[in-house]
């Protein structure tokens, strides 16, 4: 090969033409870098491109090329900008603005294992928030500048690059596909879902709902481990679809350049951006998407059946085979029984001694809700009703019919829509268990038919929970009159709600439910739309109804003697305003699920690392031992990540992972103290914008308030912090909420001797943590600021 074109990688295919590449590769000659970078505003790229005349003046025998100078007249776009991508030692990418063409060909780039080195003008101080937000670049780093004479300084004091990643990952059989979910559960999200969910493969997917950014090591194992990437992609008028556009965006340009099948779904006639714009599918009508999918699904099964895993595969260190899964619980259902921890919690709860399960975000809720189904499933003589909507879905229905309604009224039409939804999903179980056990004889087809035909007539079983609980919403809306309160009757409310009379579906559904010992119904995400502390009265009331909703449930099939349980999983904040909103408080058993016991954390930990490596053998710290230096600073390696989290699985998990991930980034057979250190700084930028954005929920218009602690001291006392926040723009009256607010999620704890609290120590209590405070009196009281948030601020 020509000595101009080693690092030259030719495609064997081309996702325009879906078949061979056609591009000739003959006389291309190998640059030094390649630069992308958007065209608009006009004073940036001219910045660019003065760059890369003085770096051609400063290197006369090195190719710098810029995009703008390829020959691109007659031909395909894309095809151009792939000849030159893999034709450049280095690609630099000015990442300044969110411009979607230039996220997609940063993550081809790194998709071809290429070294990039991302660039960003810091003078646009308003743009760096939304690259924050997408939260992958904070990952791999990037020089900042502010003209062409200092970045042309910093290009050239780089003395060599390497790619960004170039780890060897195995296809996840069994979850094949990775699914970029969209912030907002749209008519077309709920859709797209459903009809993955209703699929033969199960898939993993990115919720940005639930994890507020994505790091590039997650986006590229997620997207390495694939066979298939979907992403739905949004509206631009929609909030936020300018960060979800973009993340998926890039991580659709490394899916393609990896050789994935990838959908990019678009709602709505946007316009397309020039690089994928071949490829992308456009819909205006969410009943498309089913068929839209289907060329994807069948080339995914395809795939499979032809992959032969573990060839072309590099050896493997052990760090490379630890895999700790996925920190949401709804991406490793398969594997979940594997490595699942029975707590105390978990004993109770499927005990039946627990009507609610409460835990902050991230404390294992959906992993508990798993774990008791899965343990509930294979019972044939328990009717188990798992229900997990994939978001809010009642914006609509308080908007439209609730705030029209009387307080009784609210009452009767929710508890009222509760009931008839748990029945008719009571019964859409039944008929699942029935559906291949029915046909054995006449009578029992004949009793099959019968439920089938009342409930259909009900509802449709087309769709997952989400889209029948969505249609069900859609139907109250359109028959409940709306023009005045006098006008909406209890009678009028509950012939809105049941499609027919429901005497005849209750008692035929008794007769069906004579064998079972047992009725569960799991409930979960009930609360995934809710903002932290900016719950309303009605969301509050929509929970109660539920759980009044059940009892009635309970009651209805009270004759048969059968146990109904009802299970709801909510986060704390939510259960603590329930108890305001609930006049008899003491009447729901609740558990609370506390990883303080650190044992616990340890053998959630080991049971991960032996699943993955099962030559690992002895307890925790021998396995440890084997995979982490013992000591940072001093200290105990796990107690020094243990003590920078907030004792939640999904932080462990975070934190450990990232320390592995950067280990193996470098070569290392262990993870060492420096990796731990990088990961900490990693960590603590995700911690620091997840709490941003939860406190953005509850003071919308303030900005980023916790920077007003940059470079402050990591023990405060209360007059330092009201000096602080007074000095960001805080209103004196919000002040002391503001602190409330700081201790709740724990970024700020207090001291006492050596010791530091923070709200978890107190299971989030709130009035504990600050008798405390009152016990202390005020003038010793030392405020801290938690160790997660210390090297993002800067403390």
């Amino acid at each position: 090969m020509n000595e101009k074109r080693k690092n030259l990688t030719e495609p064997k295919s081309c996702y325009y033409t879906n078949s061979f590449c056609d591009q000739s590769f003959e006389d291309l000659q190998e640059s030094e870098a390649f630069f992308i970078y958007p065209s608009e505003p006009l004073i940036l790229a001219t910045t660019i491109y003065e760059t890369v005349k003085q770096l051609q003046l400063y290197g006369a025998k090195k190719n710098w090329v810029s995009w703008e100078k390829l020959s691109v007249s007659g031909q395909i776009i894309f095809c151009e900008i792939c000849k030159a991508i893999r034709t450049s030692k280095l690609i630099i990418a000015n990442i300044t603005t969110a411009n979607f063409n230039v996220f997609f060909e940063l993550g081809y780039a790194i998709g071809l294992k290429k070294p990039v080195l991302p660039v960003r003008d810091i003078s646009y101080v308003e743009q760096k928030q939304i690259i924050d937000e997408i939260g992958i670049f904070d990952t791999i780093g990037y020089e900042t500048f502010t003209n062409s004479k200092e970045l042309v300084s910093k290009i050239t004091s780089k003395k060599s690059f390497s790619p960004t990643i170039y780890t060897a990952i195995d296809i996840k059989q069994r979850q094949p596909i990775f699914y970029i979910k969209s912030h907002i559960d749209t008519d077309g999200s709920l859709k797209l879902t459903s009809r993955l969910k209703k699929s033969y493969f199960r898939f993993r997917s990115f919720d940005p709902k639930e994890t507020s950014r994505l790091s590039l090591h997650e986006a590229y194992n997620q997207v390495m481990s694939s066979v298939t990437v979907i992403a739905h992609l949004m509206d631009d008028n929609r909030g936020g679809a300018t960060v979800h556009n973009a993340r998926a965006a890039f991580i659709c340009g490394m899916a393609l350049a990896a050789g994935k099948h990838v959908l990019m779904l678009q709602e709505g006639s946007n316009y397309r951006p020039i690089d994928y714009r071949d490829i992308i599918i456009q819909y205006n009508n969410a009943d498309a998407i089913p068929g839209i999918m289907e060329d994807v699904l069948r080339k995914t099964a395809d795939s499979i059946q032809q992959i032969q895993f573990n060839q072309d595969i590099l050896p493997k260190g052990l760090l490379e085979r630890i895999d700790l899964g996925d920190v949401a619980a709804e991406n490793e259902i398969s594997t979940l029984t594997n490595y699942f921890v029975k707590t105390p919690q978990f004993q109770q709860t499927r005990q039946g001694h627990a009507r609610i399960v409460v835990g902050r975000k991230g404390a294992g809720k959906s992993a508990l809700f798993y774990g008791v189904r899965n343990q509930l499933l294979p019972q044939r003589n328990i009717l188990t009703v798992d229900l997990k909507p994939e978001g809010h879905q009642f914006t609509k229905l308080r908007e439209k019919v609730l705030e029209n309604l009387t307080d009784g009224m609210k009452l009767h039409v929710l508890t009222t829509f509760w009931y008839y939804l748990l029945l008719l999903e009571i019964t859409n179980k039944v008929i699942e268990m029935e559906r291949n056990t029915a046909f054995q004889s006449a009578t029992s087809i004949k009793r099959f038919e019968e439920i089938q035909k009342l409930y259909e007539e009900h509802t449709s079983s087309e769709g997952d929970f989400s889209e029948r609980l969505m249609n069900l919403v859609n139907r109250i809306i359109n028959k409940i009159p709306t023009e005045t309160k006098l006008e909406i009757q209890n009678s009028d409310i509950t012939n809105a709600i049941y499609n027919k009379e429901i005497k005849g579906l209750v008692k035929i559904l008794n007769e069906h439910i004579k064998d079972f010992f047992q009725i569960w119904i799991l409930f979960d995400n009930i609360d995934k739309g809710f903002p932290t502390h900016g719950v309303e009265k009605e969301d509050i009331l929509i929970l109660r109804c539920l759980l009044e909703a059940s009892r009635k449930i309970q009651n209805t099939f009270q004759n048969n003697k059968l146990n109904c349980i009802t299970t709801v999983f909510i986060r704390r904040d939510v259960y603590d305003l329930l108890i305001d909103e609930t006049p008899d408080r003491g009447k729901e058993q609740f558990v609370n699920l506390d990883w303080s016991d650190i044992e616990l954390l340890k053998e959630l930990l080991l049971k991960r690392f032996i699943y993955q490596a099962p030559e690992l053998s002895g307890n925790f710290e021998d396995v440890w031992a084997n995979l982490f230096e013992l000591h940072v600073f001093g200290e105990n390696s796990f107690q020094y990540i243990i003590n920078r989290t907030f004792l939640r699985p999904r932080d462990v998990l975070n934190f450990v992972r990232k320390c592995i991930q950067i280990a193996i980034s470098r070569n290392h057979d262990r993870v060492s103290t420096e990796d731990i250190q990088i990961a900490e700084q990693q960590f603590s930028e995700d911690m620091r914008n997840e709490l941003r954005y939860e406190i953005r929920d509850i003071f919308s218009s303030e900005k980023d308030m916790l920077l007003a602690f940059m470079s402050a001291n990591k023990y405060l006392t209360k007059e330092d912090i009201q000096l602080i926040l007074f000095d960001v723009g805080i209103q004196e009256e919000n002040i002391e909420r503001f602190i409330d607010i700081l201790l709740w999620f724990s970024f700020l704890g207090v001291k006492k001797g050596e010791d530091e609290y923070y709200s978890y120590n107190f299971l989030y209590n709130l009035e504990k943590q600050k008798l405390l405070i009152k016990n202390e009196g005020p003038t010793s009281v030392c405020f801290c600021i938690h160790p997660a948030f210390r090297m993002s601020l800067k403390v």
